[in-house]
Parts: C-alpha cells; sequence; structure tokens
C-alpha cells in the first residue's frame, strides 16, 4: 500500500474511528492516542490486511485490540501499586476519564460509564452496535466471531446493563431500540449512546 492510500483512509476513517476510542475511553486525550496508534499500526501493518472484512471493521479490529491491551496494562499498574503503597484505594474499574471534577463526575454518571464496567466482548459488542452502528455481521468481522456470538453478547451485554443501572437506582430512561440501533436517554441527552 502506498503513502497515499494510507493517507486517504486515514482521511476517510479518522474521525470515526477516534469518536469510538472516545465512548470507549470517556476522555479525549486517551481518545486521541487510541486513534494514532491505530493508523500507526495501519501505516505499518497493512501488508498483514488480507481483504476478508472491509478496511472499517478492519481498523475497529486494531482500535479494540489497542484499546484492551492499555485496559490490562492499566490493571497491571493498579494492581502493582496497591502492593506499593499497601492500600486498596484505586480507581473504579471504568475507563479514564476526563481530567475536572465535572467532567469526572459526568463521565460517572453516564450510560457509557456503565457499558464501560461490562465484560470486554459485552462491552465491544454495545459500542459497535449502538455507537458505531454496525450490523450484527459486520461486529462479527470486528471481534472476528459467529455472529450468534454477537447476539449472545448483545443479549447479556444489555441484561447485565440493566441489572447495574437497576442497582444504581436509576434506569436513565433507557430506550432501546435494537432494530435502528439506538440505545439512548431521553432524560439526559448529554449522555445517549
Amino acid at each position: 500500500m502506498s503513502h497515499l492510500d494510507v493517507r486517504q483512509i486515514t482521511d476517510e476513517y479518522f474521525a470515526r474511528i477516534h469518536r469510538a476510542a472516545l465512548v470507549m475511553t470517556g476522555n479525549p486525550w486517551d481518545a486521541d492516542d487510541l486513534a494514532q496508534e491505530t493508523f500507526m499500526v495501519l501505516a505499518g501493518q497493512f501488508d498483514r490486511y488480507q481483504g476478508r472484512s472491509s478496511i472499517y471493521t478492519w481498523l475497529y479490529g486494531i482500535l479494540l485490540n489497542l484499546e484492551r491491551r492499555k485496559r490490562r496494562r492499566e490493571g497491571t499498574w493498579r494492581r502493582k501499586l496497591r502492593v506499593l503503597w499497601g492500600g486498596d484505594s484505586t480507581p473504579s474499574d471504568a475507563a479514564a476519564v476526563a481530567e475536572s471534577p465535572v467532567e469526572t463526575a459526568e463521565w460517572q454518571r453516564s450510560l457509557w460509564a456503565q457499558v464501560a464496567r461490562l465484560p470486554d466482548g459485552q462491552r465491544q459488542t454495545l459500542i459497535l452496535r449502538f455507537s458505531e452502528q454496525m450490523s450484527y455481521e459486520e461486529i462479527a468481522d470486528v471481534l472476528d466471531c459467529p455472529v450468534g456470538t454477537v447476539k449472545s453478547r448483545m443479549h447479556h451485554a444489555l441484561a447485565n446493563l440493566r441489572d447495574r443501572l437497576r442497582v444504581l437506582g436509576d434506569d436513565f430512561g433507557i430506550v432501546l431500540n435494537e432494530e435502528a440501533g439506538e440505545l439512548s436517554s431521553p432524560a439526559r441527552r448529554s449522555h445517549a449512546v
């Protein structure tokens, strides 16, 4: 692939990949890093692209792998700090959030913050379906699994999300329109998923 092709793909898909990274992390700085790293992998490893899926789904696969690695590193780092400092006061399992206390509080009250706490497969499936408007077939390509697995993850993710919200005593006024690929919180438009 020539340099021009990488540039063209970057121009075409960067905004979508960045938006997905922002939904995953809740933090514009981490989203910038993940999106840029995704396209660095594209530039360095395009010869691995075999054309079995669209370039669009392949890029999301790269993004998800990078985000999963980032979460693992952060988890290892937190455990090491706990051991070193002999305490267990660490941040929640949710994705890192923006810097200011107001932004942090807003993120923690959002529907996406609850999605961020789901297991990887469920979280990724919800993000790709509801944030990125992908079909089940596209999600299966990105996650490299059968469509039946995607449907199962979706079912369990939505059930877990509803349970989490019930425990919190806040249903966010969730409106689920699976056919349209919409999951939203009309009472809190800023938290729409």
